[in-house]
């Protein structure tokens, strides 16, 4: 292969993957919360000047909640297209997912918390392990109590 069709092969699939990008932010209603939340996130943190130590963490925690979202819209569709009638199993896979992104959205606001705080000279690091250990305790009482049954939408889908 030339290096010029190397080049536009790489191209090619930047151009792919901004493409799906743009579908999962023009699609999700979620997408659209994360993306702004994340811009919220950056623009501020740019206006107090967090360092660039504590920009990394803020940067992973946007990238986790991104990269999770992409992921669960990406199982949900293909186990849609997959099975499209109701399906208990399909049901819970979409639910794990969906749990996958939770525990991202959590873990950025334990990020959010501990940093600006710091930036602001309060020591919240105490409010984020609160804050995990309040969801940990969640999770363990909707799992020993089995949770509630959730029922299909009108349109038959799972969600």
């Amino acid at each position: 292969m030339s290096n010029s069709n190397h080049r536009r092969t790489i191209l090619k699939s930047f151009e792919y993957a901004f493409q799906g990008l743009a579908y999962v932010l023009k699609r999700e209603r979620n997408m659209k919360i994360h993306f702004a939340a994340a811009l919220g996130a950056i623009i501020f943190s740019v206006a107090v000047g967090i360092d660039a130590e504590n920009m990394l963490w803020i940067f992973l925690a946007i990238a986790l909640v991104m990269i999770t979202e992409i992921l669960n819209t990406f199982f949900e569709e293909l186990l849609d297209f997959v099975n499209p009638q109701y399906s208990e199993a399909v049901k819970h896979m979409k639910d794990m997912a969906a749990g996958g992104v939770l525990m991202a959205a959590i873990f950025a606001i334990v990020v959010a918390i501990g940093v600006f705080g710091k930036r602001f000279g309060y020591d919240l690091y105490w409010v984020s392990e609160t804050v995990f250990l309040v969801y940990l305790f969640l999770v363990i009482v909707l799992v020993l109590g089995g949770g509630k049954k959730n029922e299909k939408n009108k349109s038959g889908n799972h969600r």
